[in-house]
């Protein structure tokens, strides 16, 4: 009899406690905390929807941009589809569009939103005047911060404060070639730009002004000879008597038709150009190696947009695999994103496994400023 009673106290003790848990915690026990994962998901999520409603009520940003036709339209019509917000472009060189922005930040009119400025233009005349801020904390869709996405498992900026992102992974060595007049191993080393036969075949971009013959001068001060290795070596090639000419097209067009075997310091996406036309030149590859230089796309974020949340989410479609397509496709340029292959780039312009390729940074946009200087002294005599 004992037993039974033990047995229906046990029972009904059981049902209690059950009942208690269908009915979940007591006014004094605090909830269940969501796991980590799941409150980032929650975290990222409500920042990018209050960030992209915000805006859709913007409803444009304004892109002061080195662009290519192509690239412009992919770019607009991209963002727009995507989210609703229209790219207002205040298209240019850098050299046009860096005064511009001093004018207007002299004239108080808060007018950019992002930019696409060349490194140099950027590091040496724009971040000192305070024109950008870092872009990371903008960051935040989950294709944008995964590390998986990047070599290295990050973003690669090219200067310390993290400002500056290069947009394409284009490798070069400034220097194009007529194929019908240079057999295939010819030329392997820089040095052997100096060799008296090719004295009057020779001709040379003006490095003493931004471009990318002022990239090349650089080179040989850094990665290539060393600062003193790199002045001796423009001096002997300033002892050859080159031509120097400061039309980037007419140079590739007089390699092109053979009127020159050898240009130095030309610009790589023309000779490409160029080459895609069917006309018999290339760029030349040597032993010392080459830049992974972005040119002219390099993106920054104005350091007071006028429109704040659109040029948020700019950046990070940008930084997607789509966004990345929309600015490097129609310009044949390699992407920054590991995780993404375009199809139709010239294979000139993707570093070959083992080679030597020599990542441009903030430093390498500093000496540029020496470089420029080293060149006017050297070639100065040349370029009267």
């Amino acid at each position: 009899m004992k037993r039974m009673m033990y047995g229906l106290l046990l029972v009904c003790l059981l049902s209690v406690a059950v009942a208690c848990a269908q009915a979940g915690p007591t006014a004094g026990t605090p909830p269940p905390k969501a796991s980590p994962a799941a409150a980032a998901v929650s975290g990222w999520q409500k920042k990018w929807d209050d960030t992209l409603a915000a805006a859709k009520k913007e409803g444009v940003v304004v892109f002061y941009a080195e662009v290519t036709p192509g690239m412009r339209d992919a770019v607009a019509a991209g963002l727009e589809n995507r989210f609703g917000v229209r790219v207002e472009f205040v298209a240019g060189r850098a050299t046009e569009l860096a005064p511009r922005w001093e004018r207007e930040r002299a004239g108080g009119i808060n007018q950019a939103d992002v930019f696409l400025i060349g490194g140099g233009t950027g590091i040496l005349t724009m971040k000192p005047q305070g024109a950008f801020q870092p872009i990371e904390p903008h960051l935040m869709l989950p294709e944008v911060t995964d590390p998986n996405a990047w070599e290295g498992g990050k973003i690669r900026f090219i200067d310390s404060d993290r400002m500056m992102i290069p947009m394409t992974s284009s490798f070069t060595t400034y220097t194009g070639i007529n194929t019908d007049l240079i057999k295939e191993g010819q030329l392997q080393s820089y040095r052997d730009l100096l060799k008296p036969e090719w004295k009057g075949k020779l001709i040379l971009m003006d490095p003493s002004v931004a471009g990318a013959a002022a990239g090349w001068g650089t080179f040989m001060i850094t990665d290539a000879f060393g600062m003193e290795g790199g002045k001796d070596y423009m001096r002997q090639m300033a002892a050859t008597e080159p031509p120097i000419s400061k039309d980037v097209r007419q140079a590739v067009e007089w390699v092109s038709r053979g009127r020159y075997a050898i240009g130095v310091g030309v610009q790589h996406a023309l000779t490409v150009e160029f080459k895609q036309m069917g006309a018999p030149i290339t760029i030349q590859r040597f032993v010392e190696g080459g830049n992974i230089n972005p040119g002219a796309s390099v993106l920054e974020m104005a350091a007071r947009p006028q429109h704040p949340n659109a040029a948020a989410v700019f950046v990070n479609w940008l930084l997607t695999k789509e966004g990345q397509i929309a600015m490097n496709k129609p310009a044949g340029n390699p992407p920054i994103r590991k995780d993404l292959v375009i199809e139709g780039i010239d294979p000139t312009k993707i570093a070959r496994p083992g080679e030597k390729a020599f990542l441009t940074d903030e430093n390498f946009f500093k000496v540029q400023g020496q470089a420029l200087a080293i060149a006017r002294e050297i070639f100065g005599a040349l370029l009267k």
